[in-house]
């Protein structure tokens, strides 16, 4: 008999994983997933940055509010990184700008297409302009890189 596995928050690994299977259902063709992924790359992204910086509690404190986190995440990448904050995308002007997370109990065909490349697009860019550069300042594992 098995025991009972603790789940760790890695915010790094959750938004790669999220990142993949968002890209897969927009492939697919199914537009309010990939959107709704798409927001939890983003939220494990800046929380993965606000964890190394301000401690995994402030990351609890936030919950699922993408635009204080983008707050949070900027203003420490400023400190650390002004001139990564100056390149960091910002979901404004996407569809991931809204209702993240209650969009999971939205009806079907909520988003369209062009919604939910741009949302997947402006969520990889994110992701990566942090999470790649957090593996090689050695601030996460490697590991953080796959899904």
């Amino acid at each position: 008999m098995g025991g009972i596995k603790v789940m760790a928050d890695y915010f790094a690994q959750a938004a790669t994983r999220h990142l993949h299977d968002a890209q897969v259902l927009c492939d697919l063709q199914r537009w309010d997933n990939a959107v709704y992924l798409a927001g939890y790359v983003v939220e494990c992204t800046l929380k993965a940055l606000v964890e190394i910086y301000k401690g995994k509690k402030q990351t609890r404190d936030y919950g699922h509010n993408l635009n204080k986190l983008q707050e949070s995440a900027l203003t420490e990448l400023r400190l650390v990184s002004p001139k990564a904050a100056t390149r960091l995308p910002k979901t404004t002007g996407t569809v991931l700008e809204k209702n993240h997370p209650g969009r999971r109990y939205a009806q079907s065909n909520l988003w369209t297409q062009s919604e939910a490349e741009k949302a997947v697009n402006r969520a990889r860019e994110i992701h990566k302009e942090i999470i790649p550069r957090l593996v090689l300042d050695g601030l996460i594992p490697s590991e953080a890189l796959l899904s």
